[in-house]
C-alpha cells in the first residue's frame, strides 16, 4: 500500500471512530444516570424505547417499584378515554310531576374558574320544577389514601367530592382601585379577615382552620410595618372545606332558587343523564396544568356509570383488571391524581402505557393533551429544543422525588418513549430537571 492511500485508509478509519464516539449509547447513558448532578445518590429508574419495534434502547431499574407522583395522571387519562369516552356526564336526574331530582356525577367542570361549563348551570336555571337534590353516596374521604395530612390548605388539595362547585376552591385577588380584596364566589367574602402581617414577609398569604371556611388573608407590610405594600398582594386560590349543605347554599345562591334535600329516587336507574362534549379540554388541563381534582373527579365519573356510589377504589380495580391483565408488573394504584405516596409503578409499566396510549390516540391528539417542552403547563420553561418542540411529557414531583415520561422526537426525525422516576434525591428538583434534561438533549441529537 502506498504512502498516500495509507494516509487516506487512516483518515477513514478516524472519522467512522470519531462519529462512534459521538453516539449515545447504552453504556453512555447508564454512566450518565449514575453520575450527572443530583443523581449520584438518588434512585434513578430509566427505560428508553424505539417504539416501531418495542425494542429496549436503555434501561435501568425499569422493574423496580418506584414513586411516580403526577405521572399517575397517565393511567387516569387511559381510564377516562376508555370508559367516559368523548362525552362527560354533567348531571343527573329524574322528573316526577312539578319536581326535578338531580344529583351529581362527578364533573368537576361545573362553574369552574379556568374551564368554567355552564350547561348545567343553564339546565338548572332553566327549570320551572321545583328542585330537589339527592346527595349521592361516594365511598371516598374528601382526601386520597397516602394524601398529606397538613395540605388541607394548598391550593393543589381541592376535596373529592360527589358534585364540586367553583372548582372547590375560594379565589381571593386585590381590587386595584379600592385597595381591598375581592373574593370569587363572593358568597365566601364575609368570610375572610383582613390583616397586616406583623411579621416582614415578601408575599401575601392566605390560612384557613381545616374543617371551618373561615379564612384570614395577610398583607404583606413594608418596613414601617403598618403599611400594605400593594405590589406584593397576590391572587391566591385555595380549597374549601366541602359539604352538602355548602354546595346547596353556593348553588341556590348562583342560580337564585331554593333548593330542598331529599333521599334517594325511586327508579334511580332510570335517571335520564345530561352530558358535555368537552372531554379533551378536562384531559389537557389535567395533563398540562398537573390539576388534581379533574385527576380524582375523572376516576368519579368512571366509577359511577354503572353504580349509584362513586369509588376510586372500584374504578381503579376494573381498570387493572379489564385495560391491564396483562401487564408485566402489577399496578399498585390507590388514586387518580399521584398525591399518593402508596402509588408505586415501574418505568417499563409507564413505558407500556405510553405505547398504548400512542397506538389508541394518534399522535396528533396525544401531543396537544400532553405539556410540550418550552412550551406549555408543567414543561413551559424546562425542555425547550433550539427551532421545534422535542418533548411531549407528562411530569410528576413530590418531595424529594421527581418524574418524566413522554415522547421524545430525535434530530433525525424519529420518535423515542422514555421514562424517568428519580425518588430520594437530596438535591434540589432544579438540579434534576437540569441533568434529565442533559440526558435528553443527547439522546436526541445522536439516535
Amino acid at each position: 500500500m502506498s504512502k498516500r492511500l495509507l494516509i487516506i485508509f487512516l483518515c477513514l478509519v478516524c472519522g467512522l471512530q470519531s462519529v462512534r464516539g459521538q453516539k449515545y449509547s447504552k453504556k453512555r447513558i447508564l454512566k450518565d444516570l449514575n453520575e450527572l448532578p443530583g443523581f449520584e445518590q438518588a434512585f434513578v429508574g430509566f427505560m428508553l424505547v424505539d417504539p416501531k419495534n418495542g425494542k429496549t434502547i436503555a434501561s435501568q431499574f425499569e422493574d423496580k417499584y418506584m414513586t411516580p407522583a403526577s405521572n399517575t395522571k397517565l393511567f387516569t387519562l387511559y381510564a377516562g378515554i376508555h370508559f367516559l369516552g368523548n362525552r362527560i356526564p354533567a348531571l343527573q336526574y329524574i322528573i316526577k310531576d312539578d319536581s326535578l331530582i338531580f344529583w351529581g356525577t362527578g364533573n368537576p367542570l361545573f362553574l369552574h374558574p379556568e374551564y368554567n361549563d355552564t350547561t348545567a348551570l343553564h339546565f338548572l336555571k332553566s327549570r320551572t320544577e321545583h328542585l330537589y337534590y339527592w346527595p349521592r353516596p361516594m365511598e371516598d374521604d374528601r382526601f386520597g389514601p397516602g394524601w398529606g395530612w397538613d395540605d388541607f390548605n394548598g391550593y393543589y388539595s381541592a376535596e373529592k367530592s360527589i358534585f364540586p362547585i367553583y372548582g372547590n376552591s375560594v379565589t381571593a385577588y386585590l381590587n386595584k382601585e379600592k385597595k381591598t380584596i375581592d373574593v370569587s364566589p363572593s358568597y365566601f367574602k364575609p368570610n375572610f379577615k383582613l390583616k397586616i402581617d406583623s411579621i416582614f414577609r415578601l408575599r401575601s398569604y392566605t390560612q384557613r382552620e381545616e374543617f371551618e371556611n373561615q379564612y384570614e388573608y395577610a398583607f404583606p407590610s413594608n418596613h414601617d410595618f403598618d403599611i400594605v405594600d400593594y405590589s406584593a398582594v397576590d391572587t391566591l386560590t385555595r380549597p374549601f372545606h366541602y359539604s352538602t349543605n355548602l354546595f346547596t347554599a353556593l348553588l341556590s345562591d348562583t342560580i337564585n332558587k331554593e333548593i330542598t334535600l331529599v333521599g334517594k329516587p325511586e327508579n334511580f336507574e332510570l335517571a335520564q343523564t345530561l352530558y358535555i362534549s368537552i372531554s379533551d379540554t378536562l384531559y389537557k388541563y389535567m395533563l398540562q396544568e398537573s390539576d388534581n381534582l379533574f385527576a380524582e373527579q375523572i376516576l368519579l365519573m368512571a366509577s359511577g356509570l354503572e353504580k349509584d356510589t362513586l369509588s376510586t377504589e372500584d374504578i381503579i380495580q376494573k381498570t387493572k383488571t379489564s385495560l391491564f391483565k396483562n401487564q408485566q408488573d402489577e399496578l399498585v394504584w390507590e388514586d387518580g391524581s399521584g398525591l399518593s405516596r402508596y402509588n408505586m409503578f415501574t418505568p417499563r409499566t409507564i413505558t407500556d402505557l405510553l405505547l398504548n396510549l400512542h397506538k389508541e390516540l394518534g399522535e396528533d391528539r396525544l401531543f396537544e393533551l400532553l405539556p410540550a417542552g418550552g412550551i406549555s403547563g408543567t414543561l413551559k420553561d424546562w425542555y425547550a429544543g433550539e427551532n421545534e418542540t422535542y418533548v411531549y411529557a407528562k411530569s410528576g414531583s413530590l418531595r424529594n422525588n421527581y418524574a418524566l415520561s413522554g415522547y421524545l422526537k430525535t434530530r433525525k426525525g424519529e420518535m423515542l418513549i422514555f421514562s424517568f422516576i428519580i425518588n430520594h434525591y437530596k438535591h434540589s428538583t432544579d438540579k434534576v430537571r437540569k441533568s434529565i434534561e442533559v440526558v435528553l438533549q443527547k439522546i436526541r441529537a445522536w439516535h
